[in-house]
């Protein structure tokens, strides 16, 4: 990636296509975050896009990211939303990317700064359970640290550094606090999903070729695990 910004080429087939298993969770992915966007009339953005194809499920949502990339319709830093677009937001949807933010009060402070009343905030984030911790602390190859005292962490590098409990600490551990420092902003959904599908895709990593196999799995993860061993939590913030 570039430091000063300028325009990086992405590969134009895009990951969905070269490993078909992950391209259809993402696809669920964004369905189910489309399925919990507000109504409210504003702007709808996806902060940390990557390679994102969201707005192939919902037509409305601009994608940005800290680097301007050919998958990109503007850049813009997350901290920085509640200053470019004050009162202007209907959506901000962060898919794997909130336990990237090395500063999360800072963050909520500019989210809650753009949001319209009745905007929301919806992640997909990494999910504590008895299943997850162990696939994170062994498997995964960021950190996953539910013992992290405070909210902040270092940060040299937004694309690498992260804790991937982040959601649990802020949402569980620590939601009091939550509450006291942001009573504007509601959690008004926590759902758990996907506790085998992304593993066995091989992620970003691998390309396993199970292909459209893992419609089948996902129906039994659905019915059976996705509640008590989602690898992966879906979470929803509404600004009252």
């Amino acid at each position: 990636m570039n430091n000063q910004g300028e325009l990086i080429t992405l590969d134009r087939i895009g990951f969905e296509k070269v490993n078909t298993a992950l391209g259809m969770l993402y696809e669920e992915w964004y369905s189910l975050i489309s399925k919990d966007l507000s109504v409210i009339d504003g702007i709808n953005i996806e902060l940390g896009c990557g390679a994102s194809f969201i707005n192939k499920i919902n037509q409305s949502i601009k994608k940005t990211d800290v680097f301007l990339n050919s998958n990109t319709d503007f850049k813009l830093d997350a901290m920085e939303v509640g200053e470019k677009f004050e009162n202007k937001i209907s959506n901000l949807i962060l898919v794997n990317v909130f336990h990237h933010v090395s500063n999360p009060e800072l963050f909520f402070k500019s989210a809650e700064k753009s949001l319209l009343e009745g905007g929301r905030i919806i992640m997909i984030e990494p999910s504590n359970n008895f299943w997850s911790k162990l696939v994170y602390k062994f498997i995964g190859h960021e950190k996953f640290d539910t013992k992290q005292s405070n909210w902040n962490f270092e940060s040299k590098d937004p694309l690498f550094d992260s804790n991937q409990a982040l959601s649990w600490i802020i949402f569980e551990r620590d939601f009091k606090k939550f509450k006291n420092l942001f009573p504007m902003l509601s959690l008004i959904k926590k759902k758990n999903i996907m506790p085998v599908s992304y593993l066995i895709s091989g992620g970003h990593t691998f390309n396993t070729r199970i292909g459209r196999i893992i419609k089948i799995i996902r129906k039994i993860e659905r019915l059976f695990f996705d509640k008590n061993f989602g690898m992966f939590q879906l979470i929803c913030i509404e600004k009252i």
